[in-house]
């Protein structure tokens, strides 16, 4: 499967940069279900992520917490905040274990200036709430067309290929989908039901298992 999904910001640096970038801070590692970051809270310091994924949320205006994106290795997480002297606009919580690089604000800043890669972050920034701005599009979509959409989305980040099928090793409740995607969690259950019963999807403890990427695509449609 082609890996469509956006370039970051490691990606882009040359492995000398990105060897000096580790180098600013120290290795951290947190289990599954922590909050790494908090929404609202000061920009102290940005995690490079090494191995595992995260989901950012947001609080919406009556309350309910929305999924914006899944990331994972390679991400530099918190970035926007720090660059841009401003608290968190997201909180950032472990979907899995993570392990990464914890760098303080003012020795990122210092880096970003002396290696001039404010181009880079910035365009990298930029490129994030442009995706978080699509799902405002997308959310006018019918459910099941949301649901197929984000699991492809993230068998792109987080998909990993075996005999069944595309497994999605990550700790997502319902209600995280439902939240992902903009409708209720009965809605997500009873179009999950629909895909396990023409075998497209199955669902586990601690996984998601995409058996079909060609009819999860024409649902898309």
């Amino acid at each position: 499967m082609g890996n469509q999904a956006h370039s970051t910001i490691m990606q882009v640096l040359p492995a000398e940069q990105r060897k000096a970038l580790r180098a600013q801070g120290s290795e951290v590692r947190f289990p599954e279900g922590q909050v790494i970051f908090w929404e609202g809270q000061p920009s102290h310091s940005v995690l490079v992520i090494e191995e595992g994924h995260v989901k950012v949320t947001q609080r919406a205006t009556d309350g309910a917490e929305v999924i914006l994106a899944i990331r994972g290795p390679g991400e530099v997480m918190g970035d926007e905040g720090v660059l841009m002297g401003e608290p968190r606009s997201a909180t950032v919580t472990t979907i899995s274990e993570v392990v990464g690089v914890d760098i303080a604000a003012g020795d990122l800043l210092r880096f970003v200036e002396e290696q001039r890669l404010w181009p880079e972050m910035y365009r990298a920034a930029v490129q994030r709430r442009r995706q978080s701005d699509q799902q405002v599009l997308l959310s006018r979509l019918g459910v099941r067309n949301r649901l197929a959409r984000w699991l492809l989305e993230l068998a792109n980040e987080i998909g990993e290929q075996s005999d069944d099928g595309w497994v999605l090793a990550v700790s997502m409740s319902q209600q995280d989908l439902a939240s992902r995607i903009g409708a209720s969690r009965d809605a997500v259950a009873i179009e999950l039901r629909k895909l396990r019963d023409q075998n497209v999807v199955s669902t586990g403890r601690r996984q998601i298992v995409l058996h079909d990427l060609e009819a999860l695509r024409r649902f898309t449609l």
